[in-house]
């Protein structure tokens, strides 16, 4: 694994900023519990309550991970070959 070397370097990549926008979701929740009720409410008790929470469990995982591993362009429109991983 390679660091990235400038500190705002990192402000680039999607999963940093999609793990910055879960972060921030996930802080508003606790702060603010009725929302996360009023959130939970919406989804009826049972399996569906079960199935929703393993598929927003997936999705905050997988797409941080698939754009990472995807190629994202650069800024000087390149094709993407001087990637840092």
């Amino acid at each position: 694994m390679k660091l990235i070397d400038t500190p705002n370097g990192w402000t680039k990549l999607w999963s940093v900023r999609l793990a910055a926008l879960a972060g921030s979701l996930a802080t508003y929740l606790v702060a603010f519990p009725d929302q996360r009720d009023a959130l939970l409410a919406l989804i009826p008790d049972g399996p569906w309550r079960v199935l929703a929470a393993f598929g927003f469990g997936f999705v905050v995982f997988a797409v941080p991970t698939v754009t990472r591993l995807a190629q994202q362009p650069t800024k000087g429109g390149g094709n993407g070959d001087d990637r840092r991983d």
